[in-house]
């Protein structure tokens, strides 16, 4: 962190005002991530509990400098701007069995009040007919008939629907968007602090609580898509021969780090030699061309040897050695042939994207490499919607 900003937060006359609709004392929640943030950046604050309604109109009179955990409404774009996610939440449209056949412009909504749902009904003017004060009463209402069609986080509502004893696997669900969770700063902030946002994004991984991870019914949806299709890719021989070939000359740990660590610097530039040197590999052809018939859902393409070294490539990676990360090593302590890991958000392309690889076998069916593919989820999940409709 650069001193000049740590010295100017300290400075701070007045610690920063923000609003929150979290129970402050509850554990293991934003309320904690924002502390920790905070605290790494040396910049006290003061905490208000409130209303989104009332923290909106307290940040439009510079009252609050800002208020967590909210996605951005398109009212707030003139008052300011949202951070990176602290938290993702994974919203499904749920639809009551006897209703599925019913014309969207005929659907019953219900929402419950005050919720980021609600609010983004009033965006698209959908008209929530029922508006209760929990999750357990919303998911209820529908169970009862009274609504047809519901918005909410996937998590949430598989838990009400088990406090309430009701079968979750009634009711149709279908993907809707991730919905990234932060902290909103307002543009007084940002003026009196330039560096604020940039800094607290960057001390998010520091304070993050858990990765985020995808369902096991959204893990099978993407499965069904590009499960068949990338075994097949991995039965090529030519593949399997460009991993034994690279096996047959291993490199020593520092070599490795000397060789990732110039490939990251180059990476910065156009002209990266040995990227495109690769790229250029007639196996990082084939997995460029097998990448684009899935029209974004697939955004990259990385085959590894044993060592986790870069062996073909379907775009620019931003590093050549992957043998310490998750993606490369939890496939090889598992009896499974796939690994998810966990879900990141691009702030620069606001997309989320998941690693999924695959081991590459030999024919003795031994492990002796690894095939990664970046998954942009939503496109994914979105895809899965439209082959089931």
């Amino acid at each position: 962190m650069p001193a000049y900003f740590f010295t100017l937060l300290l400075g701070l006359t007045e610690p920063l005002q923000f609003g929150t609709n979290l129970p402050t004392t509850a554990p293991n929640n934003a309320v904690n991530q924002v502390e920790c943030i905070l605290f790494e950046m040396g910049a006290p604050f003061q905490l208000q509990t409130l209303p989104w309604l009332r923290a909106r109109r307290e940040v439009k009179l510079e009252r609050l400098d800002g208020y967590f955990t909210t996605h951005l409404m398109p009212e707030m774009k003139a008052y300011g701007r949202i951070s990176s996610p602290i938290f993702l939440e994974s919203w499904y449209w749920f639809t009551h069995p006897e209703s599925i056949n019913k014309p969207k412009n005929k659907m019953r909504y219900g929402a419950v009040r005050g919720s980021y749902q609600a609010n983004w009904f009033k965006t698209q003017n959908i008209i929530a007919e029922v508006e209760v004060n929990s999750l357990e009463e919303i998911v209820n209402v529908m169970h009862h008939k009274r609504i047809d069609r519901i918005l909410l986080d996937l998590d949430d509502f598989e838990l009400a629907a088990s406090k309430l004893g009701i079968n979750k696997d009634e009711y149709q669900k279908e993907f809707f968007r991730y919905v990234p969770l932060g902290l909103f700063a307002s543009h007084s902030l940002l003026k009196r602090l330039p560096e604020f946002m940039h800094q607290f994004d960057e001390n998010i991984n520091t304070c993050a609580q858990a990765p985020f991870s995808l369902s096991k019914s959204e893990e099978k949806q993407i499965l069904d898509r590009l499960y068949s299709s990338a075994k097949t890719l991995l039965n090529l021989p030519s593949l399997v021969e460009e991993v034994q070939i690279s096996n047959e000359s291993p490199l020593s740990e520092p070599e490795i780090m000397k060789r990732d660590q110039l490939w990251i610097k180059e990476s910065k530039h156009v002209g990266h030699a040995d990227a495109l040197t690769m790229l250029d590999l007639p196996l990082s052809k084939v997995f460029k061309k097998w990448q684009s018939q899935f029209k974004g859902v697939v955004t990259e393409l990385i085959l590894t040897d044993s060592q986790g070294k870069n062996i073909a490539i379907s775009k620019l990676t931003s590093d050549y050695w992957q043998g310490d990360e998750n993606k490369f090593t939890k496939i090889f302590k598992q009896s499974k042939d796939y690994n998810f890991d966990s879900v990141t958000y691009d702030a620069s392309t606001h997309h989320f994207q998941v690693q999924l690889s695959f081991p590459v076998l030999d024919n003795n069916n031994s492990h002796i490499g690894v095939l990664i593919l970046g998954v942009d989820v939503e496109k994914a999940l979105h895809s899965s919607n439209e082959k089931s409709n």
